[in-house]
């Protein structure tokens, strides 16, 4: 089997945070430069002709680049201030379910982008977005976590979008969307995915970034783009600093280890976030260079009107609401010794995925469930609730049913009638199927499977 090759003067452990790109320009920066636009042209409607017109000036190319980026889905324009212009507003996410996107990070030197070569991903990072509690997660992934990658066996993880790419031009995101969900038990609904190129040039048309760095970074390995390496120094404090320096600060590994650097990145992500929301009218005239950007680096499989949505849902999202975590050393065993192959302790990564993913409604009914096997199919139970426990359910006893049922059946012992419609929805199991069950003590939902039941997959 083909294996991705390790590039010349080194070990790759680069830490683009990507996520920022994504987090920041398809979600946050939407939203920012969105109701940034909103409030210029109430600014302007506010203002005298002459100073509206010498206003106007410079950031008109930004006011027509951000109506280009608006669908006609969104609702009727409206207008913010008495007698001032209507604008459209951000269309409303109306899901009611969490959103997750893997947020991918490519390190794809020139040479091998001009010759399509595939490429593994240096950065895995999971945004999740709550609806209902207007809260979010990121969670980062070692590279070098050893996982079963979809019918290529097992390997790290990176290595996922890397065949992906080799088994179809293309098809690295879509394998990697599946490794994360085979290995997590987490449903992933989009992905977004940039380079390092795409990284800097974002900072840069940003302005820059704010970070208070923790310690000074050192690195005296620090990769080049021809395959070299070179020394950096970033010191520690309050500094501002440009995608280069960003870079650099994301990407560097020998100052720590690789635990840190998802730390670093993490930081990089909030920094930029906060950075999107300024309403600067000198942000604003470089909008149209963001958009352009955004379309030359990012590559994603949101749809554009979901985009604007989820910007709207991302922009309500306080900061206090917003936990960062990190598969990190107490989550793995480090086989050699160097973080260079770590194999998942699964039960404590368990814990931090429904910490992040778990439903709030499902955590505060805590329905305790039993599962019983009411077929001939071997295991089916214990499958069941293996797929349940994943995604966050209080499975409590795993059994033979007393005598075969003709059809998956619900039984609710106590009222627990969220976690009843959620585990049929998931186990698509009519309402016809759903009885109240005789009062149990041990558990307050039973489910007995039927030849028709299907094991749920994230």
């Amino acid at each position: 089997m083909p294996q991705p090759p390790d590039p010349p003067g080194g070990s790759r452990r680069s830490a683009l945070t990507f996520a920022v790109v994504t987090v920041l320009f398809l979600l946050f920066t939407a939203g920012g430069l969105f109701f940034g636009y909103i409030f210029l042209t109430t600014l302007l409607s506010l203002l005298g002709a002459p100073e509206r017109a010498q206003l106007a000036a410079a950031p008109g190319e930004a006011i027509r680049a951000v109506g280009q980026i608006i669908p006609p889905a969104v609702k009727e324009p409206t207008s913010l201030l008495p007698g001032g212009p209507p604008v459209p507003t951000l269309p409303d996410f109306t899901g009611r379910e969490r959103v997750n996107i893997l947020l991918l990070g490519i390190d794809q030197r020139p040479d091998e982008r001009a010759q399509g070569l595939p490429s593994r991903s240096d950065t895995m990072i999971i945004l999740t977005l709550e609806p209902q509690t207007r809260s979010a997660g990121l969670l980062s992934i070692p590279r070098d976590l050893w996982v079963p990658i979809p019918g290529h066996g097992e390997n790290k993880i990176n290595t996922a979008h890397f065949f992906g790419d080799l088994d179809r031009p293309g098809g690295g995101p879509a394998l990697a969307k599946r490794t994360v969900e085979l290995n997590f038990g987490v449903r992933i609904h989009y992905f977004a995915r940039v380079d390092f190129r795409g990284f800097e040039k974002l900072i840069d048309t940003l302005g820059g970034i704010t970070l208070d760095v923790e310690r000074p970074i050192k690195d005296d390995e620090y990769p080049t783009e021809d395959y070299g390496i070179r020394r950096i120094f970033i010191p520690a404090g309050l500094q501002r600093m440009d995608g280069v320096t960003a870079l650099w600060y994301a990407r560097s590994r020998h100052s720590e280890n690789d635990f840190g650097r998802m730390r670093r990145q993490q930081q990089v992500i909030l920094a930029a976030q906060r950075e999107a929301l300024r309403l600067d009218l000198d942000l604003l005239r470089r909008l149209p260079q963001l958009l352009a950007t955004v379309r030359e680096t990012v590559t994603t499989d949101i749809p554009p009107d979901q985009i604007l949505a989820l910007a709207s849902l991302a922009r309500s999202i306080k900061a206090e609401n917003v936990t960062a975590r990190t598969i990190d050393a107490s989550m793995v065993i480090d086989v050699n010794g160097d973080g260079t192959v770590l194999l998942p302790n699964r039960q404590r990564i368990r814990q931090v995925i429904q910490e992040l993913f778990f439903d709030p409604q499902l955590k505060t009914e805590a329905a305790r469930i039993a599962v019983l096997n009411g077929t001939q199919r071997a295991g089916l139970a214990a499958a069941t609730a293996e797929a349940l426990r994943a995604q966050g359910y209080l499975v409590v006893r795993v059994d033979q049913a007393p005598e075969p049922v003709r059809r998956t059946t619900i039984l609710s012992h106590t009222a627990k009638p969220y976690t009843v419609q959620r585990l049929a929805a998931l186990l698509k199991v009519p309402a016809a199927s759903i009885q109240k069950g005789s009062a149990d003590d041990a558990a307050d939902i039973t489910i007995i499977l039927g030849p028709d039941a299907q094991i749920p997959t994230p």
